[in-house]
């Protein structure tokens, strides 16, 4: 947060006007940067918890910054991780996702791929094909339990004190420009 009280405390004429006029490379711009990329660390940091190769944390990316709405995007397979799939025969209590997006692998050559890539052992006398098919039965079996890892995140109170620097900075904005002489 200190970082934040500087850029407010430091502003002058020409960054309040950038701001305002919401031209980018101006203090505000680089707020919400921050902001986005602290909440991006998070959200890795809470992936890190669960089983995850990583290839959701670093495929998180901001697509939009601006002051009435930050937005970042993830692969389609985020909500499968946050909320949870329904297995037959175990309801986990997820939301119905609809069908998954068409993808160049199968969910059989996801789970060998994650197998392979968290180093995974199978068990004596079960081959690493053999047990990426009990892993897949066992998953439309029972399910996928909900880690929540966005929703411990991405809290309203997170969304309250990311505003306040935000707020804090156009309210010093328009203050400046109201101060700012005529010529």
């Amino acid at each position: 947060m200190a970082v934040e009280v500087d850029v407010v405390n430091n502003i002058d004429f020409g960054e309040a006007e950038a701001i305002l006029s919401n031209k980018s490379d101006n203090p505000l711009a680089q707020l919400l940067f921050d902001l986005t990329n602290e909440l991006i660390a998070d959200l890795s940091k809470e992936l890190d918890k669960h089983r995850a190769t990583g290839n959701l944390a670093s495929s998180i990316v901001p697509t939009q910054l601006n002051p009435a709405q930050i937005e970042v995007t993830a692969p389609y397979y985020w909500k499968y991780l946050n909320y949870g799939v329904n297995g037959i025969a175990k309801n986990n209590g997820a939301p119905t996702h609809g069908p998954a997006p068409k993808t160049e692998k199968t969910f059989y050559q996801a789970i060998y791929k994650w197998i392979g890539d968290k180093g995974i052992t199978p068990p004596n006398g079960i081959t690493r094909e053999q047990f990426a098919g009990m892993i897949k039965n066992s998953v439309r079996m029972k399910g996928i339990e909900a880690t929540h890892f966005y929703d411990k995140v991405v809290t309203p109170q997170r969304v309250e004190e990311m505003s306040k620097p935000i707020s804090a900075l156009i309210k010093e904005s328009i203050i400046t420009i109201i101060k700012k002489p005529t010529t």
